[in-house]
């Protein structure tokens, strides 16, 4: 039997699967349960369910990120015609920018119950940036790399010491590649007298730093940064 055709577009309805319509009535349920959930007289236990859909929440989002990443380029242009996996997408952040969110399909109101504006979820997680790490030369300084849309540098200080940093100037955002690194002390290619401490982000005379992030290098050699990760600075105590 010859295969039959798929339709094409935001509309189509895939044979075997949940029509757009019984999709549709799904998604209004669950968002119907949850504004339930947010009207709980009990706010200690109205806290931890949402606290459980949250570590659900990151567990998805997570895996959708790595899936996301294995994609080849015009995939996921392609898959998210379907009105459900548009949906799942708009929900983690991960449609491309050319695929506009769509009204008709509404998000779930996933989040902590609190008092006062609860702060902006983080999704910590380890980004791979070196295969190994004798990639990065002792005191070299990797100012090219690109972590989920973000540009940051890697430095390397001796055998052992690792640092990351946003590769952005906090003076008016422009680029740090290029950048020298002299000791712990990054010097800016675009604006003169302009430094910072790597250890730290701190601009050397005073002034707004750069974001730092954690460093992990595992025992095969790879190097990974940590991201929506808190940071610690290594400064000696004297």
């Amino acid at each position: 039997m010859p295969e039959q055709a798929r339709p094409q577009g935001p509309d189509q309805a895939l044979v075997g699967f949940m029509p757009n319509e019984e999709w549709d009535a799904l998604l209004a349920g669950v968002n119907e349960r949850i504004e339930r959930l947010e009207a709980l007289a009990d706010g200690d236990t109205r806290q931890q369910v949402f606290e459980l859909l949250n570590g659900i929440d990151a567990l998805h989002r997570e895996a959708l990120r790595r899936l996301v990443r294995l994609f080849k380029d015009g995939v996921l242009e392609q898959v998210v015609t379907d009105p459900a996996i548009h949906t799942l997408m708009e929900l983690y952040d991960l449609l491309p920018e050319s695929a506009a969110p769509k009204a008709k399909f509404p998000t779930i109101p996933i989040r902590a119950v609190a008092a006062a504006p609860p702060p902006p979820v983080r999704y910590p997680h380890w980004v791979p940036v070196l295969a190994h790490r004798d990639d990065l030369a002792p005191s070299g300084l990797h100012d090219d790399l690109t972590i989920d849309g973000a540009p940051l540098l890697l430095a390397r200080r001796g055998a052992d010491e690792w640092f990351a940093l946003d590769a952005a100037c906090p003076v008016d955002g422009a680029s740090l590649r290029g950048a020298q690194l002299s000791g712990y002390t990054l010097s800016c290619p675009q604006h003169a007298g302009c430094h910072y401490d790597i250890r730290n982000g701190a601009r050397i005379g005073g002034g707004a730093g750069i974001a730092c992030h954690p460093v992990r290098v595992e025992a095969d050699g790879r190097v990974l940064v940590g991201l929506d990760m808190d940071f610690t600075p290594a400064l000696p105590s004297f």
